[in-house]
């Protein structure tokens, strides 16, 4: 993982997914935090156990059964599931945690001084699907960028050729929402197609 880690930060893209999420939410929040180096040295093999008996439990779980069963399903289902603890203690439960985000609103990494191609990613915070007029979001975001013939795939692609591809995606968390705008470009590109997104 760590020389996954390591191939992977030299690739824009995914430097830039990595920031956006840890401005957005905070960076010890779970929705912004990212892996390290650091964390997998961290790593032992207690810790990874412990992990797993606290949060890999049955206390959420549910059997549904469907179909031609036998007759003596209760049966079979009591002698191999029945002396499971079901629907235990929850406080395993992860608490809500502040959402902080980054105070600076604009950023310029350069992970890759001789890279040609640069990732850009601009967010902001958006209400999630437990919003009222969130359906209404979904079909804003799909004419803005969801979708090929989208105005941000019209304009940056193919009137002004700055890029290959952009889109916007939702953000549907269950603590909260964000809109995200991302494409990558020519490094000599990026300042203008910033713009034009802006500008539409």
């Amino acid at each position: 993982m760590k020389q996954k880690l390591a191939v992977n930060l030299q690739k824009s893209e995914f430097v830039a997914n990595r920031h956006i999420d840890k401005y957005l939410f905070g960076e010890f929040h779970p929705y912004g935090r990212v892996s390290s180096m650091m964390a997998y040295d961290a790593l032992e093999t207690e810790s990874l156990n412990g992990f797993y008996r606290q949060h890999y439990t049955y206390n959420n779980c549910k059997i549904f059964l469907a179909g031609n069963l036998p007759d003596n399903i209760i049966p079979l289902l009591n002698q191999y599931f029945g002396s499971t603890q079901w629907n235990g203690d929850r406080h395993n439960i992860r608490p809500e945690m502040p959402i902080l985000p980054s105070e600076e609103k604009k950023y310029r990494i350069f992970n890759d001084e001789n890279g040609v191609q640069g990732s850009i990613r601009i967010a902001r915070p958006f209400p999630n699907r437990y919003h009222p007029d969130f359906p209404k979001m979904l079909v804003l975001n799909t004419i803005f960028g969801g979708y090929f013939g989208s105005r941000l795939m019209s304009n940056i692609r193919e009137e002004k050729g700055y890029t290959y591809g952009i889109h916007s995606q939702l953000y549907n968390f269950r603590q909260a929402g964000a809109i995200n705008i991302q494409t990558e470009a020519g490094r000599d590109a990026c300042e203008k197609a910033i713009a034009e997104v802006y500008r539409k």
